[in-house]
Order: structure tokens, then sequence, then C-alpha cells
């Protein structure tokens, strides 16, 4: 703690680093971006940015500059805010405002800025999806869904958004979590095209975690061996310590293991170390590449549509059609805690 500047401090240094960089010309053909801390006779002392987030100073001879571009006022500051538009999907309110915010000081702080068109074009569209977002309407690949057109598709968005996270995941290298995830997808969102669609995609990863959870079980008694070899070769007192914490680490494995059982997680966490967990995790392994080949081959309803169409026969106010909808939407699997408004909302139909 004591080895950090106060907070006054952390702000004067970056007030005082320059705010502007330029472009310097060498003769030998080389380019530097920096800016002019001081000059020193017949040199120039700049700061350069050797990283993203390092910064260095550098000493070049006047005479070897042929030309410095200077640049524009408010060019570095639009660079920030150019990236905030698209906006990515699923921002919240909170979120656009912040961006907003930023939009608009920089409107504020460079009005005589050549950007100064394209900052309030950006500044535009984020408020006009603010607005949206907060009339209950929803931005996802890269659409504005209004309010109405979020809750008719309700149930498929949920299931996308979900689809789109499991992908993230796996394409992470998160394998467990993107099991674990997915097992609780599949129990909401089976009757979707976003189920469909991950099927493939969640075979492939079953298949490595698979083959991962054999090797580690088909290794587990040469690790054992080597791990007792090991110990055998060192000094009592280095193998005491060595015991005890392989005990110690044995025992959290073990407690983990349990916890996760207790809890119903059907993926649990592997050890290469602990047996039951890898026999686990292949049985599971196993029975689930047998069950979505099941779903992949034969692709059931779409559940989003029966939810749409049960929305829109409520919507519609007319009660017999609002049943029958609803009950399809029930033969579609489509959840009871998403049909429970619209039922309420149908009893209500004169």
């Amino acid at each position: 703690m004591k080895n950090k500047p106060a907070l006054g401090t952390l702000c004067l240094l970056v007030a005082a680093l320059p705010c502007v960089a330029d472009t310097f010309l060498l003769k030998d053909g080389t380019t530097l971006n920096g800016a002019i801390v001081s000059e020193a006779g017949d040199s120039y002392i700049l700061e350069v940015q050797v990283t993203k987030s390092i910064k260095d100073e550098r000493k070049i001879a006047k005479s070897d500059v042929v030309k410095i571009t200077r640049e524009k006022p408010g060019e570095a500051a639009f660079e920030v805010i150019s990236k905030l538009v698209p906006t990515p999907d699923l921002l919240s309110a909170d979120e656009y405002e912040r961006k907003i915010a930023l939009v608009q000081k920089f409107v504020n702080e460079h009005r005589d800025s050549s950007r100064l068109a394209n900052a309030k074009a950006i500044l535009a569209t984020l408020k006009s999806e603010y607005q949206e977002i907060l009339a209950g309407g929803i931005k996802f690949n890269g659409e504005i869904l209004k309010r109405g057109e979020k809750q008719a598709n309700a149930y498929d968005l949920d299931a996308r958004v979900q689809e789109a996270r499991i992908r993230v995941l796996v394409n992470s290298n998160q394998l467990l979590q993107a099991l674990r995830v997915f097992a609780e997808f599949d129990r909401e969102y089976r009757p979707t095209l976003s189920h469909g669609a991950l099927a493939s995609l969640m075979r492939q990863v079953i298949q490595a975690y698979l083959a991962e959870a054999k090797q580690s079980l088909q290794s587990l008694d040469s690790l054992t061996r080597e791990r007792a070899a090991g110990l055998q070769r060192m000094n009592v007192a280095d193998r005491k310590i060595t015991e005890a914490a392989i005990r110690e680490e044995d025992a959290l494995i073990e407690a983990s293991y349990k916890a996760e059982k207790d809890a119903k997680q059907n993926w649990v966490t592997i050890s290469p170390f602990h047996k039951a967990s890898l026999e686990d995790t292949v049985r599971l392994c196993e029975q689930e590449l047998v069950r979505l080949g099941a779903v992949q081959a034969a692709p059931g309803v779409d559940g989003g549509k029966a939810y749409r169409d049960a929305w829109t026969a409520v919507q519609g106010g007319n009660a017999a059609a609002a049943a029958s909808a609803l009950a399809a939407a029930k033969t579609a699997a489509v959840p009871a805690r998403y049909l429970a408004p619209l039922e309420a909302a149908a009893n209500n139909i004169k």
C-alpha cells in the first residue's frame, strides 16, 4: 500500500501526459508517433507509445527530422468514440448511458473538430437505440427489436442468447463450463431451433471431453506409480512435506467432488488423480453422445414459433384462438414459466 501514489498525484500524472501525438518523419525513412515533451538545444525529447500501456521518452536530433505532421485536434479522442458503434447486442440502458456521455463529452469539447459531424451521427444512433431499450426493446443479431417484437419472441430470444453464450465458452475452450450451461439450456430450450443448431457442436465438445477423460483414466495407474517413485527418491524431510501436500490436495479434490454430487451436478470437475470423477465423466459423455445423436437425427418442433403464435393469439383477443395456440405451445413443450403469463392474459379475454 505504501508504494501507491495518492489519488491526487495520479490525477496530476494523467493530466501531465501529452494528449496529442504527432508524426515525425526521419531522414532514414522511419517514422515516430509521439509528442514533444521538451526541446533541448538541437534535440527534441519525444514521448512515444511503445505498447498499448507503456510509454517511453526518445531523444532525436532536430537535424534528423525531415517533416512533422501535426495531429489534428480531437483525432485521438474521436478514435475512441468511433469504436462505440455499431453497438454490441444486449447492451443495458446503463451501458448506453455511459457511451452517450463519452460522445457528448467529445461534442462539447471539440466543436472545431473536422470529426464533429461524425460524432453527432454516432450520438444520434446511440440515443435512438437507447430510447428503444428504455421502452422495453432489445438489440440482438445487430437489430433493434421493439418492445412488442421482444415480447412476442421472448422464448426464442432467450434461447438464442444462451446459444451465443455457450458458443463463446466453447470458442474460449471452457469446455466444462460450456457443458454445464448446455445442460441447463437443454432443460429449458430443447424444443427450439437454437437447441438443434447446437447439437452438432456439443457432440464435438463432448467427444473432446470424453477423449480427455479416457486418456486421464488410462494414465491414472502409471501417474500414481510415477508419483510414488518420485516420493521415494526424496529425502525424508522433503518426502513428508510433499506427502502432506498431496494428502491435502486429494482431500480438497474429494470434497469438491462430493459437493458437486450433493448439488446434483452431473458434469463434475475431473482430476487426473481422481478415478470416480473420471469414470462419471466417461459414462455421462457416452450417454449424452447417444442422446444428442438422436436429437440431431430427428429435429423437433419450433417451440419459438409456437410461443410466438400463442402470444399473437392472446394479443388478438380471441378466446378460442388463444386457447388453441396455448395448447399447441404446451404440446411443443414450451416451459410453463413462459406460458403462465399468456394463460393469465387469455383468461381475461372477454
